[in-house]
């Protein structure tokens, strides 16, 4: 076990990060890497409350059958506030867990193990840990060009999936708008009674609901990782 590259960030780290502009660039990046989490966060529970709101208001607002009984509109907008609601309180856990980073990288930043194995042979991944290492012991402000080319290749990969992601967030969206339109439209017209059309149409809508939702974590996570390659570089490097 390779513990050399542990030990000089405690020493840097202890000693004030300051003092080596590399492992003040890591932190930075690493300080960003919440940051961003955050902000995205942060806009994701504007997001939900706002249609959390609106469903609410719309649950309010439809007709019951009976004390006990509830139509297939009513269930529809209490299930989507339900839904609504919890996503809204979970990303407001992830806002608070990031902004704590955020504020203050040098404690999370301490908890990276950056200890590792040394494969047999020499492999690329056995380049890039020994050229890290050397970068941060040197305390250069420049980065080696086997390191930089590495968190280019990444911004690149996850800038292109954060966007492809993106454009299938908006189609399952969009698409799950129109399935749930369709069905309340048609439960509003009192037919009860459900062909086979309806019913793969129900299925299809909750698929596009799982899926809108996974589609937002992706996105998050690749413009997480686009804006702040250096983090996601480093916890790969030494934690695989």
């Amino acid at each position: 076990m390779n513990d050399e590259l542990q030990r000089t960030l405690s020493k840097i780290i202890e000693s004030g990060s300051q003092s080596n502009p590399a492992v003040n660039a890591l932190i930075s990046d690493y300080a960003k890497f919440h940051a961003v989490l955050a902000v995205a966060g942060g806009c994701m529970v504007l997001l939900f409350a706002w249609l959390s709101i609106i469903f609410w208001t719309k649950f309010k607002r439809s007709p019951k059958l009976s004390k006990l009984k509830w139509g297939f509109e009513r269930k529809t907008y209490f299930f989507f506030g339900l839904l609504s609601s919890g996503v809204a309180l979970f990303m407001i856990l992830i806002v608070a867990a990031n902004l704590t980073n955020t504020l203050n990288p040098l404690h999370g930043f301490s908890l990276i193990d950056f200890s590792f194995k040394t494969s047999y042979g020499t492999t690329y991944k056995d380049e890039l840990r020994y050229a890290f290492n050397e970068w941060i012991q040197s305390g250069n402000e420049n980065i080696p060009t086997i390191i930089q080319d590495r968190f280019n290749k990444r911004i690149e990969f996850h800038t292109t999936k954060a966007i492809v992601s993106g454009i299938l967030l908006i189609l399952f969206a969009g698409l799950s708008v129109y399935i749930w339109s369709a069905l309340v439209r048609r439960a509003k017209s009192n037919d009860s009674n459900w062909r086979f059309k309806e019913k793969a149409c129900f299925v299809f809508g909750n698929a596009t609901v799982v899926l809108t939702l996974l589609m937002i974590v992706i996105v998050m996570a690749n413009t997480q990782a686009a804006f702040a390659p250096k983090t996601l570089s480093m916890i790969n490097l030494f934690n695989s």
